[in-house]
């Protein structure tokens, strides 16, 4: 379903809940513990959506510090709402995938959320799907030596693509389920869509760990 736009959300946004966001401005680019305030390690979620697994994991798990990027600012202007008085230990980034390494830099990444990301079902259209290759190479670079990267959908060929990918481009496989909810993984965190889609059918999960 295409996502209504509304107009002046933009701006509402940065009035309503500038403190969540960061922009090019206030770019904390290899300094994000000190944004935090602490010495925590940084979790970053590509595409939060409306934000209720990162909101759940910031206040499941304060120690650490999260990161939720997203494209849209109706979606953004959604988790905004979720996450203003959810905790300190959560940013907004207003972004594309493509462009980590503007605001990330090396190894500054300890762990990476991959949530129900755009299957993009089409070959001609696999170069966008967040696995890809060449995406793979942009985490390698903004993930710590040790990083990690928790995968979930419920699209057994991207599952299947993953797997490959992953394992072909510099990740090893830790753990895996192709029915998440009934596996020991399952921590009871999950997001909007999973909510919707897992009483349909099975959930496709994977962590993986950055190879040395």
């Amino acid at each position: 379903m295409r996502l209504r736009k509304i107009p002046g959300i933009g701006e509402k946004l940065v009035e309503e809940y500038g403190t969540l966001l960061v922009d090019e401005a206030k770019n904390p680019r290899g300094n994000w513990q000190n944004y935090f305030q602490n010495p925590a390690p940084v979790f970053l979620e590509i595409g939060m959506g409306r934000g209720k697994f990162i909101s759940s994991m910031a206040k499941k798990y304060p120690e650490h510090n999260f990161i939720g990027l997203e494209l849209r600012d109706e979606v953004i202007y959604d988790a905004a709402k979720r996450l203003g008085s959810v905790c300190s230990n959560v940013a907004i980034l207003r972004g594309n995938a493509a462009y980590l390494e503007n605001w990330f830099a090396p190894d500054e990444v300890q762990r990476l959320y991959l949530n129900f990301s755009d299957p993009w079902p089409k070959k001609r259209h696999a170069k966008r799907r967040l696995t890809h290759e060449n995406f793979l190479k942009l985490y390698r670079t903004v993930l710590s030596p040790d990083g990690e990267v928790f995968f979930r959908t419920d699209v057994r060929e991207l599952m299947e693509f993953t797997l490959v990918e992953m394992t072909n481009h510099g990740f090893s496989l830790e753990e895996v389920s192709l029915d998440f909810h009934n596996s020991i993984f399952f921590d009871g965190v999950t997001t909007e869509y999973e909510d919707r889609q897992s009483k349909k059918g099975p959930i496709y999960y994977g962590h993986f760990l950055r190879k040395k």
